[in-house]
């Protein structure tokens, strides 16, 4: 579970996100322009209209690029980069049928325009047509063999059709290069957990938690994720936490006559509201379980409790964000306001607190 402190900024729908793994890097790059130098003028003033639209769509503004677009299209209704954008357009405001239709003009007009192919794949997986996109992922492979999404690109497509082998073959060589990072196992986890491959998304999402444990949160949220609530050896993985400060790092810890219970008790709320009234700046979502929480900011924080009722704070910060000066000062600031404010929260003082908003999920 986590506390959120804050709800984020919501971001507009997207029609071809209802499989956002098994399509994330199609619409990390869904509607990429290229554009070309030393145009003709009448070519420059088409570029710079492209290039406009992009703007648009990246901005969540799919109702004003169509405007745009609409008009290019008219003036020259051979332009390939614009029937693209248009029909990403199209998709973004729901309407489906014209996107589709201005996705194939595009493609028939220039079936070298890798990003079609990408997002003709990203529409087939969103209609489940899984044939369809290891095609149409295989073309736009073919046209960038050494783009760094093509592995994960097919490996995913060939997982939802049901190949296995093939998929884990593409996933490895994706892992073994460009997707060794947090990001890259996280989404080769979320592709096995949607595909209803248990073991092989635990072990995937543990190596994204070896190499950022705030990933451990985001899949505790990810409806991907959801149908292995009831695993075992997930619901093990989502109760640790191994992580040791590297050599080096600024380390200082301090109990308290406070409890943590869960969440529960006053310790976590001390904490919070020490972190606020001293400005201390924190990711306001907060990894709650039954044994601890952590709190990520400049100072990474853990809340636990001890034997008996005593509650425990960890802190800890790479050495390079802090001078000694510097964390010692920190520390002894932080540790002082979570003192006083454990102390009215188990008292029940009406002293200046911050209380926590939002909700727990599991």
């Amino acid at each position: 579970m986590f506390r959120r402190l804050q709800a984020p900024r919501p971001r507009p729908p997207h029609p071809l996100r209802r499989r956002r793994p098994a399509i994330f890097f199609v619409l990390a790059g869904f509607v990429t322009v290229l554009l070309l130098t030393a145009l003709p003028a009448a070519a420059q003033r088409a570029d710079s209209s492209v290039a406009q639209a992009q703007e648009l769509l990246d901005a969540q503004r799919p109702s004003e690029a169509l405007r745009l677009l609409d008009r290019m299209v008219k003036r020259d209704g051979d332009n390939a980069q614009a029937l693209l954008l248009r029909s990403s357009a199209h998709f973004m405001l729901g309407d489906m049928e014209p996107g589709r239709r201005d996705l194939d003009r595009a493609l028939a007009l220039d079936p070298e325009l890798r990003q079609g192919w990408l997002n003709r794949a990203a529409l087939a997986v969103a209609e489940e047509r899984y044939d369809d996109a290891v095609a149409a992922f295989r073309r736009a492979e073919a046209l960038d063999p050494a783009a760094p999404e093509n592995d994960v690109n097919v490996g995913t497509a060939l997982l939802l059709q049901g190949d296995l082998a093939s998929a884990s073959e593409r996933f490895s060589a994706y892992l073994g290069g460009a997707g060794d990072t947090a990001e890259g196992y996280y989404l080769v986890a979320s592709n096995y957990a949607l595909a209803g491959y248990a073991a092989l998304a635990v072990e995937h999402l543990r190596g994204a938690i070896e190499r950022d444990e705030r990933t451990r949160r985001r899949a505790r949220t990810d409806p991907n994720f959801r149908a292995l609530q009831i695993n075992a050896r997930f619901r093990r993985l989502m109760s640790q936490d191994h992580y040791q400060p590297p050599a080096g790092s600024h380390v200082a810890d301090a109990s308290f006559d406070a409890a943590y219970r869960g969440g529960q008790g006053p310790l976590l709320p001390a904490v919070l509201d020490a972190l606020q009234l001293g400005d201390r700046p924190f990711d306001p979502n907060v990894e709650v379980t039954d044994t601890w929480a952590l709190i990520w900011g400049d100072v990474r924080i853990k809340v636990f409790d001890t034997l008996g009722d005593q509650g425990r704070v960890q802190l800890s910060a790479p050495a390079r964000a802090f001078t000694p000066a510097e964390w010692k000062r920190v520390v002894s600031g932080l540790l002082a306001r979570i003192e006083r404010q454990a102390m009215a929260r188990s008292m029940g003082q009406d002293l200046p607190v911050v209380t926590p908003g939002g909700n727990r999920q599991r």
